[in-house]
């Protein structure tokens, strides 16, 4: 049932984002070689992160389920991924900005990776941690990424109109296509072939390894402005402050 939930979401998505690139598509403006090249380095990178992050979902509450975790654990589980997220989101814009977006995006690929790996244990500790980095990874999925892309397309000077193009190829395959496809992908290993609930993550971290292989191989680095460079710590309040006054 969670599989087709995932299928229908994805689905659904498909549909939103191909009626926005049909907008685009009647503004058509002509580009370069060397952008195209540029955009679907991206896209294909970018559709094998997400692919790495779809095909987890719709196995996680039922490899816990079948460790033998009551909803109290599994709930545990759940808030320490979704903490580890919130927390760490608040210092990896900056993170990324001072020791490079490229180096973020594998920090990603590999704190994933790992997180895969300890699906592979019943041990509650063992997953814990592997909700903790996938927390980590969460936060740094939506935003090391784009801030990568905006950064390296202004820098080689490409029309900032062209950017749109880019986001919508992203959007359209990695939000909407491969949701579909993971979905039905992970039920084919878990269910059809019999490999079990921990198939869909081994097979995601064979995605992320790839897409890590191609980002090591074809981009280059970028940092942040320096001139916007603030403490870290201070950066940390403030972020403390703009979480807590939105809870109010």
């Amino acid at each position: 049932m969670e599989v087709f939930y995932y299928v229908v979401f994805g689905a659904l998505a498909a549909i939103v984002a191909g009626l926005e690139l049909g907008k685009s598509g009647k503004d058509r403006v002509a580009t370069t070689s060397a952008f195209n090249s540029f955009k679907n380095n991206y896209v294909l990178v970018y559709s094998l992160m997400m692919s790495g992050d779809w095909l987890q979902g719709p196995y996680v509450y039922y490899l816990y389920s079948q460790y033998g975790f009551d909803k109290g654990d599994i709930g545990r589980l759940f808030i320490a991924g979704f903490g580890s997220s919130m927390l760490f989101g608040t210092i990896v814009g900056s993170l990324a900005d001072k020791q490079g977006r490229k180096r973020a995006c594998i920090t990603y690929c590999i704190s994933y990776i790992l997180s895969c790996i300890t699906k592979h244990s019943p041990e509650y500790r063992v997953l814990m941690i592997g909700r903790i980095l996938g927390g980590i990874a969460t936060s740094l999925l939506f935003s090391a990424f784009e801030s990568w892309l905006v950064a390296e397309h202004n820098k080689r000077g490409f029309d900032p109109q062209w950017l749109s193009i880019t986001f919508s190829k992203a959007i359209f395959l990695g939000n909407g296509l491969i949701a579909i496809v993971s979905g039905l992908f992970a039920n084919l290993l878990a269910e059809n072939l019999g490999f079990g609930p921990v198939a869909p993550f081994d097979a995601a971290a064979c995605f992320l390894a790839i897409g890590m292989a191609v980002i090591m191989s074809s981009w280059s680095e970028n940092y942040g402005d320096p001139s916007d460079s603030k403490d870290l710590m201070a950066q940390f309040k403030v972020a403390a402050k703009a979480i807590a006054s939105g809870m109010l």
